[in-house]
């Protein structure tokens, strides 16, 4: 039987290291979270208004933007997760970023929205979905065990960041250059520094370099001899109930921000206020969405799943809540601060979960396997978002469906049996 060790060669030969490097991989995890977010679903709102009139579509046809995204990524998740416990991250990460920034140039000279639409679903989507969420996090699963709520943590604190300056940014750009002008630059930058950071820097896994996870020291002859588990193959992975009870409650959770990135901005018009008012909800949000991944992903480490899970999840639906019942400016930045610590905590519980239940050496296959339900889920929250809206084009209304999701998650996850921490060999 071969050793975690064994797995995780891209055909490079490392050096072995004296220092941890696993905080540098969570920095460029987090490099990943921030760019992947803020040149993708973070300013999907922007792109409503300015497309709609410049192409004749409607803003609801639009804001299924988001939905064909996660239904991209859900649809190459198992095979993205298979690359990443085979330990081809690296590769997998720069090709993807290659692609979203082709993906944002083409969008910026489409002369028809259907040259837009092909240009986001082709390249955009499977860029962020070779090199967003998944393949990060896995990639920081794979360097901590004892530590992975702190660094998963840390690591989502990239897309926080990016939902509030991407937004900001994309109008100031637009203010001067117009939405093809903020495109253009969003793609070129997303290219010249994607490329050095995941190209020269990835290494998948600590042993590849003569390190253990968490920076611990190596192990005694008897526990070298005890060879480390297997990976398991897809089919056996989804005979555990788990997995499936996991993917449905965080699916029904996770609907939240791609639902409310898609509504924010319009629904703030709808109440009066200017798309650049609306989009300080996102500014607001980040300082305590920050805390939230911080806090709770270190608690995540040394206290029970289940309570923080739950509280959660009870903290979305107050979001919703608030929302529904058509808040003024004061009010809408008070729901961004709480909306920042309900789904900034969520993030880091959710990799914690994975992590306890599959283990790093199954986390990327488990997550992708996982992600086929979850992202259907959320598919469907963000294509029936928008029909409500065409239909009843009452914002509120699609916010009290969402508040009902939330707590339909929560449910869902709260029977499921959580295993203590793996070993770390």
């Amino acid at each position: 039987m071969s050793s975690d060790a064994d797995h995780g060669r891209e055909g490079a030969v490392h050096v072995p290291l004296r220092i941890f490097y696993g905080w540098m991989i969570v920095g460029i995890a987090f490099a990943a979270q921030f760019l992947s977010n803020a040149a993708g679903l973070s300013i999907i709102g922007n792109l409503m208004t300015p497309i709609s009139e410049e192409f004749g579509v409607s803003r609801s046809l639009v804001g299924i933007g988001p939905g064909v995204a996660i239904l991209v990524i859900g649809v190459l998740g198992p095979f993205i997760g298979r690359l990443v416990d085979a330990g081809h991250v690296r590769r997998v990460m720069v090709v993807g970023c290659a692609m979203n920034g082709l993906g944002l140039i083409g969008l910026s000279y489409a002369s028809t929205f259907a040259q837009a639409a092909a240009s986001f679903i082709l390249l955009t989507a499977p860029g962020l979905a070779l090199y967003g969420m998944m393949p990060a996090l896995a990639l920081v699963a794979n360097w901590f065990v004892r530590r992975r709520g702190l660094a998963l943590g840390i690591a989502v604190a990239g897309a926080t960041i990016a939902s509030g300056v991407g937004p900001n940014v994309f109008e100031m750009i637009a203010a001067e250059q117009g939405w093809r002008g903020a495109m253009l630059t969003f793609g070129a930058i997303t290219t010249a520094l994607s490329i050095p950071i995941f190209g020269g820097l990835v290494v998948a896994r600590p042993e590849e370099v003569g390190l253990r996870p968490d920076g611990d020291s190596e192990p005694s002859a008897e526990e070298a001899a005890v060879p480390g588990p297997e990976p398991r193959t897809p089919s056996e992975l989804a005979k555990i109930p788990g997995l499936w009870i996991q993917a449905v409650g965080f699916g029904l959770i996770l609907t939240s921000p791609v639902v409310l990135i898609a509504i924010l901005v319009p629904f703030s018009e709808d109440l009066g206020m200017t798309a650049a008012l609306g989009s300080r909800f996102f500014i607001w949000m980040i300082p305590f969405s920050l805390a939230g991944k911080l806090v709770i992903g270190g608690l995540a480490d040394v206290t029970p799943l289940k309570p923080g899970i739950a509280l959660m999840v009870l903290v979305n639906a107050v979001v919703w809540w608030m929302l529904s019942q058509e808040p003024d400016y004061d009010t809408l930045m008070i729901i961004g601060a709480i909306y920042g610590v309900g789904i900034g905590g969520m993030a880091p519980l959710h990799g914690v979960l994975i992590g306890r239940l599959f283990g790093r050496v199954d986390y990327g296959t488990a997550s992708g396997l996982g992600g086929i339900v979850g992202v259907s889920l959320i598919v469907l929250a963000s294509f029936g978002s928008q029909a409500l809206y065409a239909v009843t084009e009452s914002y509120p209304q699609v916010c009290a469906v969402q508040m009902a999701l939330v707590l339909l998650g929560g449910l869902v996850v709260a029977p499921l049996r959580i295993p203590p921490p793996e070993d770390a060999s």
